[in-house]
């Protein structure tokens, strides 16, 4: 693997010199937390390594993301590598970026810790809608989790439907960002429904916690539903980590599934202007060799309508998981459908009427031929 760009062009804007922020906000790329101004009250508490979110009073649409105290030592410097790591890109790839996550845009530190915490942006209004419950509806920031649910489910809370087209588009740029963190040699891991808020209206992704990713390679913290099968418990999350939970993310999202059916309705390759997308995700997440795993481009490319050469041997449908037993059980306890009867028309089934009926002809005509005899 080749040295990341990241730690390539690292110390081309470090020290605490003004960063132009297109976001908005020129500020020192590290600050003390007396130079932020007051705090206002936490919109998150101990969430993750993050003892508190807090708005800055003085300074709307940031935050400040406070750290536990027991961080690592060099976290200080792995964040002033992500602050600087945007200054790396081509311009189109630092706008998409900027856009479509919170990336760090200072280091807060105080005498005896450099790593307090991060000043972020606040995710965009955007990613807010309505929400209904019954009666009564809240206005909420919309989880990725609402994408990979049926267009039904959508309805339910107020969300407009989606169709191929919302969910191509949201996937689209959900793997745009990815393909950008792959280039800079970051691992992000966390890669779920919790971590990126999705726009239906401009069919959108926002990609949240991007301060956590780390160059190469970090712990790999368990996550149920998404344990990467071939990178093993104790070891470490690296890019090929990475290709299978974006892979299985997007199979998600593409499908409205949550669990095996996403598999098979994968394997069934049911887009068929874009005949590559089933193609890269089956490899994504059925390669027995992780890192012969499609990279986050090729699988934006295959959104995008392009090719796939296939490097891996194809997978078959034995490789898929096996359905929720609740499926399973539905689809064996389903009965066979009956032969088709003359003119298409089913036949009434006998009741227990008819046979009463039958009888007492039958007694009666036992009466009539003995009284003959």
């Amino acid at each position: 693997m080749t040295e990341p760009r990241l730690i390539d062009g690292a110390d081309e804007n470090d020290g605490d010199g003004p960063a132009a922020d297109p976001r908005g906000w020129v500020l020192p790329r590290t600050v003390s937390v007396s130079d932020l101004g007051p705090l206002a009250d936490p919109i998150s508490e101990h969430n993750g390594q993050a003892v508190a979110v807090r708005p800055l009073a003085n300074h709307p649409g940031w935050l400040a993301k406070l750290y536990r105290p027991d961080q690592h030592p060099e976290d200080a410097q792995r964040l002033d590598l992500l602050i600087s790591a945007p200054g790396t890109l081509p311009e189109a790839d630092r706008a998409v970026l900027y856009a479509g996550t919170c990336w760090p845009a200072a280091r807060i530190h105080e005498p005896g810790n450099p790593a307090v915490g991060c000043v972020i942006p606040t995710a965009p209004e955007q990613y807010r809608a309505e929400l209904r419950r019954g009666k009564f509806g809240e206005r909420r920031f919309v989880e990725i989790d609402w994408l990979a649910k049926s267009d039904e489910s959508n309805r339910g809370v107020g969300l407009p439907p989606l169709g191929l087209a919302g969910r191509l588009a949201a996937c689209r740029q959900l793997t745009e960002l990815a393909a950008i963190l792959e280039s800079l040699g970051l691992v992000y891991s966390d890669w779920s429904f919790s971590n990126a808020f999705w726009s239906p209206a401009q069919r959108s992704v926002y990609l949240i916690d991007v301060d956590g990713c780390q160059p190469e390679k970090m712990p790999d913290i368990h996550q149920p539903n998404w344990a990467d099968p071939l990178t093993p418990p104790g070891t470490d999350a690296d890019e090929y980590t990475d290709r299978y939970r974006l892979g299985l993310l997007v199979a998600k999202c593409m499908t409205g599934q949550r669990d095996a059916r996403a598999f098979h309705t994968v394997a069934a390759s049911p887009w068929e202007n874009q005949p590559a997308v089933s193609e890269v995700l089956l490899d994504m997440l059925l390669a027995t060799d992780r890192e012969r795993r499609p990279s986050a481009a090729q699988l934006n490319q295959a959104l995008n309508g392009g090719p796939y050469l296939r490097t891996v041997p194809r997978p078959t449908r034995t490789e898929l998981p096996p359905l929720p037993s609740a499926v399973t059980a539905t689809a064996v306890e389903k009965p066979a459908p009956e032969p088709p009867t003359p003119y298409g028309k089913k036949p009434e089934p006998f009741s227990p009427g008819g046979w009463v009926v039958v009888l007492v002809i039958a007694v009666i005509l036992l009466f009539v031929i003995a009284a003959n005899h």
